[in-house]
């Protein structure tokens, strides 16, 4: 069986320590706004071993397998070859974090597994004049929509990124299966050993919580524990 850590169990672990410590505010504290410092301390995690130059770990990649496509007027396009289709997404593409000034969009291809390039809109007008490679499909971003322009018009394509709030790829639907690309019980993009360091953070930074190992706190023999956590 796969283990995982959704979303669900980081929020209720956080839950459980807050409701369990002397935070006077801690009533009013809801998974909402626990959701919402976990979105943002995964990005500080993430941009801060990205800023060391690292590859990026598999486990910060999400997929969104089907994002679909319609064919626009090609007055809208970026100078571009004359035999080819220009299409954008229908949805917004969810903010990617900045990566070393490169975009943390990672990789766009076609359903069947064909990459096409991804640049800046400033180098896609070029492209009509490059002599080898000027019908080769592209793909940019513009005004948070993706846009690619193609020899044949397509319906869909697959994109994989580091996003910022995780959550918005699942204001998408796996066409194979009907279902979102990402739940509150699926998979959170981030390494397991990732963790322990953003509830820490959450806690002492947000909550004012210093957590500590679970100890004994009462000597009657029954070695129950409870969790040290003081504001």
């Amino acid at each position: 069986m796969i283990i995982f850590i959704s979303l669900d169990n980081i929020i209720s672990d956080l839950m459980l320590v807050i409701r369990g410590s002397k935070v006077t505010q801690s009533e009013t504290i809801t998974r909402r706004q626990i959701e919402e410092w976990v979105n943002e301390y995964r990005a500080v995690l993430i941009k801060r071993d990205m800023d060391k130059g690292k590859m990026p770990n598999p486990d910060y990649i999400q997929e969104i397998p089907a994002l679909m496509l319609e064919v626009v007027d090609r007055t809208e396009g970026a100078d571009l070859a004359s035999n080819t289709y220009f299409m954008r997404s229908k949805l917004t593409v969810p903010k990617t974090l900045d990566l070393n000034f490169k975009s943390g969009l990672m990789y766009v291809g076609t359903i069947d597994g064909k990459e096409i390039q991804f640049v800046p809109e400033g180098r896609a007008k070029w492209q009509q004049y490059k002599r080898f490679t000027y019908g080769d499909p592209l793909a940019f971003l513009r005004n948070s929509k993706l846009h690619i322009n193609n020899v044949t018009p397509m319906e869909s394509v697959t994109i994989r990124g580091i996003f910022e709030v995780p959550t918005e790829a699942g204001n998408f639907i796996n066409t194979n299966s009907d279902v979102t690309t990402l739940g509150y019980r699926d998979a959170y993009p981030i390494p397991a050993n990732m963790v322990p360091t953003l509830k820490e953070m959450i806690l002492s930074k947000e909550l004012g919580i210093m957590s500590q190992a679970p100890s004994d706190n009462k000597n009657d023999g029954s070695n129950k524990v409870s969790l040290n956590a003081e504001a």
